[in-house]
């Protein structure tokens, strides 16, 4: 419900459009019912390269996805796969299905009145990347052959041959060409790559452009899908849960298991979504962020970096550490991260306290990389408008020296008004980001 103190604030940055997708579902409504249900995408794949078994990996996937069930302009949709050379890039056609649900949620019609005043922020950890890897493994069929090129002069044309366009559609603005061209989206356009925390990043980045006049409104996306790359190095490094079962801040953590999806959101100011009357979800109060340039995978537990920034957040959106009703953290359920978080929590609110009410989603969706911190807030958003704070999957033995109450039982939001999202990525990128359920 609005009040006079809402209307009074109509510069406040505010959510009116939602758009999730993950391995339990796609939209808003499919997406809660997944979570309110306690089900998970978790599997374990095969993977293959001409019939060689390259290795199994547990992972939170998407199953059945067409780009055909979104509503995607169909002719703009084939300009774009024929200068593709017909490839699918599936995080493209993440974005674009993340961002048409958003755009409908919303009620926003964009049309020649406001297209122009409309921008987009896009995040992803390695856009095309892996679609590239594979297609060079595929192709570079001339590498065994008697008259494969001898020199690299020869070598490099006949790559250049092949993958000049794979390697061109690497640079990240062309997703913003693609999605401008889809949607006649026409402002202020910016692309993030901030790890685990671009979600994070990109409200702020949003937030700024609003206030700033460049757009009257902004539309933030962050997709990743699985990448069999990753899924090597990861192992390599000893980073993945052993069963798959992602276990947050408790004694047996051993790591996470990656995800698919991401989603986006519709930002605008407070006083033009009541103009048009659009159904709002929440205020965005503002955020802290850091980055600490220590190590790739582990965070700089030799500072405080993260519990000053969490303490900056509040700051900065005007509200004290009791006003905080909800916390999803990063909850990656490895050893180290997992203390570092647990650490500047409780440095912040306290050690065992009861609020504000700590779960973490991971377990259900798996770790989506870059778009963690972004599908996660959907679900934080979605559980306030549904009155319901979901628990935390896979918790039975809670680390009692974490010295932090994770959320064991669902439970009714009640009163809980001010939430916030916290981010631990990876390269030390960090973020906290404080919300009004409205």
């Amino acid at each position: 419900m609005r009040n006079f103190d809402v209307m009074k604030d109509e510069n406040r940055i505010v959510i009116t459009g939602v758009g999730p997708l993950s391995a339990g579902g796609s939209g808003k409504d499919e997406v809660w019912k997944s979570i309110s249900e306690r089900r998970t995408g978790l599997v374990k794949k095969t993977y293959e390269i001409d019939g060689d078994n390259i290795g199994e990996f547990y992972v939170h996937e998407i199953k059945n996805f067409s780009i055909n069930d979104y509503g995607i302009n169909q002719q703009v949709l084939g300009e774009i796969k024929s200068w593709k050379q017909e490839d699918e890039i599936i995080d493209l056609f993440y974005f674009l299905a993340v961002i048409k649900m958003a755009i409908d949620d919303s009620g926003l019609k964009i049309d020649e009145e406001n297209k122009f005043r409309t921008g987009l922020i896009l995040a992803h950890e390695n856009m095309g990347l892996d679609h590239f890897y594979m297609k060079v493994i595929d192709e570079l069929s001339f590498a065994g052959k008697a008259d494969r090129p001898k020199t690299k002069k020869e070598f490099l044309e006949e790559f250049y041959k092949k993958f000049n366009r794979t390697g061109y559609e690497l640079q990240t603005f062309m997703s913003l060409h693609h999605i401008a061209k889809i949607f006649d989206i026409h402002g202020y356009s910016l692309f993030l790559n901030n790890a685990c925390a671009s979600g994070l990043f990109a409200f702020e980045a949003a937030a700024d452009t609003i206030r700033s006049g460049k757009c009257e409104r902004m539309i933030i996306a962050a997709v990743d899908k699985c990448s069999l790359f990753k899924q090597i190095w990861f192992q390599e490094v000893n980073m993945l849960a052993k069963d798959g079962r992602i276990k947050p801040f408790v004694s047996d953590r051993d790591g996470f298991t990656i995800g698919e999806g991401g989603a986006a959101f519709m930002l605008e100011k407070l006083g033009d979504a009541i103009k048009r009357k659009a159904h709002i979800y929440a205020k965005y109060l503002g955020g802290s962020f850091v980055l600490e340039g220590w190590k790739v995978t582990y965070p700089d537990v030799s500072n405080n970096l993260y519990e000053s920034m969490i303490r900056d957040a509040l700051t900065r959106s005007g509200i004290k550490p009791s006003d905080i009703g909800l916390i999803i953290p990063h909850g990656v359920g490895t050893n180290i991260t997992d203390r570092y978080e647990a650490k500047a929590l409780t440095q912040v609110f306290g050690k065992k306290t009861k609020r504000p009410i700590i779960s973490a989603f991971k377990p259900y969706i798996g770790h989506t990389l870059g778009s963690t911190a972004i599908l996660e807030t959907a679900i934080m958003l979605l559980g306030l408008k549904n009155g319901e704070i979901p628990q935390t999957l896979n918790c039975e033995n809670i680390d009692d020296a974490l010295g932090i109450n994770v959320l064991r039982e669902s439970r009714e939001a009640g009163d809980i008004k001010i939430a916030m999202k916290t981010a631990c990525g990876f390269a030390g990128y960090d973020g906290a980001c404080v919300f009004k359920n409205m």
